[in-house]
């Protein structure tokens, strides 16, 4: 108000002047020149001023009405924080006649601050919902009236001390934010309790009485045996209403939860220790999955504090994976909310960025190189970015903020994690090996812009590929204009077995490749059938031309009953003669053994198709390469004409694209990054080392 009536205080004024010139200048025949340079300027001065005030005012005006009434909080003023100091929020120790929340902002430090309380909730419903005022050092400050209920409630419950980062943290102040960002595990780790605030809306009321009934039915006597189904049935319809509130699709309450040494949960009337929700999230596991539409992020939230508190931090690229579907306010959140939790975050960000200056992009190429610097591996660069979006990011480039990993490339994040437990890696890797091509050489790679230089050995062109499980005998591509296969059908069919068997432990030396296809083929529909694999029959049905093409024919004499063992299977019509050499894979050794009725049991070869579907699963197509006549598995986005080659730093082969474009552009080759490959070892042993191939630079976009 005062800066408005010294603006119209200025105006007068140069109004003022303007009349007075202009009397003092009536019926004068002849004007002097600066007499009229004073009157033109207090007229346009005068005028600026009155259109920047009517301005100004219009623009408070509009303000006010977007607004709860009063000053926002980006008028409140925040003193610096010192090195190692937070700020608590200290509830008014009188109740307020206003009726509004008295709070006194201070500092502490962290490592000997008073007990406090740390509050978690959703901001996502913030912008939702009115604004309402409050007071903090007796300075009105704007919060939303989420969490206005939520500090009603704390302060109802006796709660003295309080942090909520949207308070607590100067959220103008892009570096102190990018700081405490860094401090978020902390703070929650030092708590004495983390308050979980779900809100007042609660759905029906019976609703959520039942299922406030079931939390406290199973947490509170476990000793008693309970009817889970039944206290599960009548809960269900809250349950659902309960997993499904925004609040647990956010990214940085997973932190949050996970740090906590205590957490208790309130929502609309009822409070319950998280222990609680943890112990339900455990009885009704398998209902959940079945029949709740949406406990995937609850369950996700609660795995990650459950490794947390076992001293099992996951890797960063592993917990993107997981909550990849969890929502932010801004994009670089979804890393930066996580950092807290992963062992390797220093690894990928020294310090969190939120500057507008700086792009997500250039941000995911600096995480991308540093993490070749540092593990000397450049496996990552399989976890390429595939959704459409994402496309200005080059073809090696990992999209960390909006990290979307493909359902078949969920076992190659977990193999560029460094977990080989599960599904053979390390027999996969014998697969993707190269003589000397084990580790990048600090001085051997280069990030500049867009473009990764490796080096890296010329493998071959693709000049076959068969089809994607699940797709037809027209997806399988040849490239008739190759020179035929140098290899022996008994060495195809070898190769194809352990190619087929990539997933798969045990092994079966004395069935030659051939005999081997041929039992896949004489194999009755009811036995794919009945280990949940028809699609993997269909897939053989498919190929049978791209296997004629490599092995020739590998039908197999017929033979009468008296020289093999029948064994009826469930669902089949007939009963299936089991050839001699096949007599292993049904548990039929020693030769005298007889075939006992299965009732549940188990034959070798039912693994063995498990594995193989689990190995097509992934999008895999068998490929041939055509200079070194090498049998394989391709990514499901290779096409005829992709050159394989072995980088430097990656266990696995690469598939390579060359972009005319770019390389008649840049005056060398340059390529975009397909995907990963496997490479028949005992194929290529021979032949990797017959021919001489120095390594050279590779220039991937």
């Amino acid at each position: 108000m005062a800066g408005r009536l010294v603006t119209v205080g200025v105006s007068a004024t140069l109004s003022a002047l303007m009349a007075f010139e202009v009397w003092r200048l009536h019926g004068r025949r002849h004007v002097d020149p600066v007499d009229k340079l004073v009157t033109s300027m207090a007229a346009t001065l005068s005028a600026v001023v009155l259109v920047v005030d009517l301005w100004s005012s219009s623009r408070q005006v509009s303000e006010l009405d977007l607004r709860a009434p009063g000053p926002n909080s980006q008028s409140f003023r925040y003193e610096p924080l010192q090195e190692g100091q937070i700020r608590l929020l200290q509830f008014g120790q009188q109740e307020a006649d206003d009726g509004l929340i008295h709070l006194n902002l201070f500092h502490a430090k962290l490592s000997h601050a008073p007990e406090y309380v740390a509050l978690s909730y959703s901001w996502g419903i913030d912008k939702q919902m009115a604004t309402v005022e409050i007071l903090v050092n007796h300075q009105p400050y704007t919060v939303s009236q989420h969490l206005a209920n939520a500090l009603h409630r704390m302060k109802k419950e006796g709660i003295s001390n309080i942090w909520v980062d949207a308070v607590c943290i100067n959220q103008r102040d892009i570096l102190e934010k990018g700081k405490e960002v860094t401090r978020m595990f902390a703070i929650y780790r030092t708590a004495v309790m983390v308050v979980v605030w779900l809100g007042t809306a609660i759905g029906p009321a019976e609703d959520a009485w039942r299922f406030a009934k079931a939390v406290e039915q199973l947490h509170g006597a476990p000793e008693k045996q309970h009817d889970s189904r039944k206290i599960f049935d009548a809960a269900l319809c809250g349950m659902e209403r309960f997993l499904s509130q925004p609040y647990w699709s956010r990214v940085w309450i997973i932190q949050e939860i996970a740090a906590a040494r205590r957490a208790r949960l309130f929502w609309g009337p009822y409070t319950f220790d998280l222990r609680a929700l943890e112990t339900l999230m455990k009885e009704y596991s398998a209902w959940l999955d079945a029949e709740v539409a949406s406990p995937r992020y609850a369950q996700t939230v609660l795995s990650v504090r459950t490794a947390c508190r076992a001293q099992r931090q996951p890797r960063l690229l592993e917990i993107l994976g997981m909550t990849s579907g969890s929502e932010t306010s801004h994009s670089r959140d979804k890393v930066y909310g996580l950092l807290g939790l992963v062992s390797d975050g220093s690894i990928f960000v020294r310090e969190p960025n939120y500057s507008e200056y700086v792009s997500d992009n250039a941000l995911c190429l600096e995480m991308t190189a540093a993490h070749l610097n540092w593990y000397s591996s450049a496996d990552i660069i399989f976890l390429r970015s595939t959704v459409p979006h994402q496309s200005t990011l080059p073809s090696w480039c990992p999209d960390y903020f909006h990290f979307g990993i493909h359902d078949f490339d969920q076992n190659l994040l977990s193999y560029v994690c460094f977990k080989d437990a599960n599904l053979g890696w390390e027999k996969r890797r014998a697969f993707g090996a190269a003589a000397r091509m084990n580790e990048i050489v600090p001085d051997t790679f280069q990030v500049t812009d867009d473009t990764l230089t490796l080096k890296g050995n010329f493998v071959g062109v693709i000049s076959a590929l068969g089809s994607i499980l699940g797709e037809g005998p027209e997806n399988c591509n040849f490239d008739n204009r190759s020179p035929a296969v140098e290899v022996t059908a008994t060495e195809s069919g070898k190769a194809f077995r352990r190619l087929l068997l990539l997933c798969h432990n045990q092994t079966f030396g004395h069935l030659s490749g051939l005999d081997f296809l041929a039992l896949m083929y004489a194999l009755p529909t009811a036995v794919f059938h009945n280990v949940q694999c028809d699609r993997l029959r269909e897939w053989f049905t498919s190929h049978r031309d791209f296997f004629h093409r490599f092995c020739g024919s590998f039908q197999l004499p017929p033979q009468s009953e008296s020289d093999g063992t029948p064994i009826k299977f469930r669902g089949g019509s007939q009963p299936f003669l089991v050839r001699e050499e096949w007599k292993d894979y049904f548990g039929l050794n020693p030769p005298t053994a007889r075939a006992l009725p299965r009732r549940g049991r188990e034959y070798p070869v039912d693994s063995i198709l498990r594995s193989m579907d689990c190995t097509l699963q992934e999008g895999l197509r068998l490929m041939c390469i055509r200079d070194q006549t090498l049998l394989g598995w391709a990514h499901r986005d290779a096409q005829l004409g992709d050159a394989v080659w072995h980088i430097e730093g990656c266990t696995l082969p690469a598939i390579l694209r060359r972009s005319a474009d770019l390389s008649q552009k840049r005056g060398h080759d340059v390529y975009r990054l397909v995907g990963h490959a496997y490479v028949d070892p005992v194929m290529a042993s021979g032949r990797w080392i017959a021919k001489e191939n120095k390594s050279r630079k590779i220039h991937i976009c």
